[in-house]
């Protein structure tokens, strides 16, 4: 009886510790913070953002609990700890940041710096470091007002425009601890998604340059090719261009990327950067359907390689005389390439001076296996 009693006594002892945490809450009893705007506004940090609207089910008896939408939260103080514990003052429950998809920086506060913020970020265990960084061309408690009829939340929904551009390679989708890695690497600037509100939606804008971690200018969706070009990893543009046998038809052609190579050297007290892009491409349709033979292919293959290299060549001629800021991290190449000549020069007053060479070869791979030298009938 004794040993039995004795084994009855450990099992109670260990099944007290499968009880859960000791400082377990109840998912209801937290604020769920899905998405983050910093601003400033009449000298104050203003915070706004979303938090999940939990509500709890146990009255019909089911043991879960629903998500049902979100409500707004807003907040002000004169630095990031008088704005916090504005927000705590008014908010009955304990907040939890991990669950955060996007922060959003109002275009007031990234002129002034998003450093600390980020340095924010990175301190607090609880938020994510792939969170999505993005800057609004509009207050970020605008964009929280904003209506969203598919998406639970202003949040989600920004996370999931940047999401598909970025697998079907038409935007960058940085992370947080990736702007943190070239903050820390110096020397450098970064891109950042860039929206705002255009016919009482929330769209994609195009990418904020940063320098210093200071937004400094903006560059226009449509004019971020080149940069996609030398940056995005899932490249897929689709781009129309003229017939060279019609001037009056055009011919849209979806390029992608097969192979990108850059090669960095020191001659002649300059900086030399090489870029080799290779390029698939695919006839997808003309706008009037017309014959196009080899001969023609091989021309269309030199206006797409250089229409992409007019691409490049301009947005950093852009980034070298305009915002002398090397954005496109080639300062990284150069220093594992050259480490002892990188330590001797100082990279920002160098970049706006390198040689920076760009070539491209473009392969028509098929014309939607049309047949190429097929004549019209009727």
């Amino acid at each position: 009886m004794m040993k039995k009693a004795n084994k009855l006594l450990i099992l109670l002892v260990l099944t007290s510790f499968l009880t859960g945490c000791w400082d377990y809450k109840d998912i209801n009893m937290r604020a769920i913070a899905l998405s983050i705007g910093v601003d400033l506004a009449d000298k104050n940090i203003e915070f706004s953002g979303e938090v999940a609207k939990i509500l709890s089910l146990s009255d019909i008896q089911q043991e879960k609990t629903h998500l049902s939408n979100v409500y707004n939260v807003l907040s002000y103080g004169k630095t990031f700890e008088e704005a916090r514990l504005d927000y705590d003052a008014k908010n009955p429950l304990q907040t939890f940041l991990g669950a955060a998809r996007v922060v959003i920086f109002g275009e007031n506060f990234a002129k002034e710096g998003i450093e600390s913020y980020l340095h924010r970020i990175d301190s607090l265990y609880d938020y994510r470091k792939t969170l999505l960084p993005v800057i609004s061309r509009d207050r970020p408690k605008d964009l929280f007002e904003k209506k969203i009829v598919k998406d639970i939340s202003v949040g989600f929904l920004i996370e999931d425009i940047l999401t598909q551009l970025e697998e079907d390679g038409e935007a960058l989708y940085p992370y947080i601890s990736e702007l943190l890695s070239d903050i820390s690497f110096g020397k450098i600037g970064y891109l950042i998604p860039y929206i705002g509100i255009e016919n009482n939606s929330i769209k994609y804008l195009g990418l904020a340059v940063m320098k210093n971690s200071k937004m400094i200018d903006v560059i226009k969706i449509e004019n971020t090719f080149g940069i996609l070009y030398l940056l995005s990893e899932n490249l897929t543009l689709v781009e129309p261009f003229p017939s060279i046998n019609d001037k009056n038809n055009t011919l849209s052609f979806r390029t992608k990327i097969k192979k990108r190579k850059i090669k960095t050297d020191y001659k002649n007290e300059q900086i030399l950067i090489n870029i080799d892009l290779s390029l698939f491409a695919e006839l997808k349709y003309q706008y009037s359907m017309q014959p196009v033979s080899n001969e023609d292919i091989k021309k269309y293959e030199k206006v797409i390689s250089k229409k992409v290299s007019d691409n490049i060549n301009s947005i950093i001629e852009k980034a070298q005389k305009e915002f002398q800021c090397d954005i496109f991290r080639f300062a990284k190449e150069f220093r594992g390439n050259h480490p002892k000549i990188y330590k001797k020069i100082n990279w920002e007053d160098e970049f706006p001076n390198a040689e920076i060479n760009i070539n491209v070869e473009t392969k028509i791979r098929n014309t939607t296996l049309s047949d190429t030298n097929a004549r019209k009938k009727y």
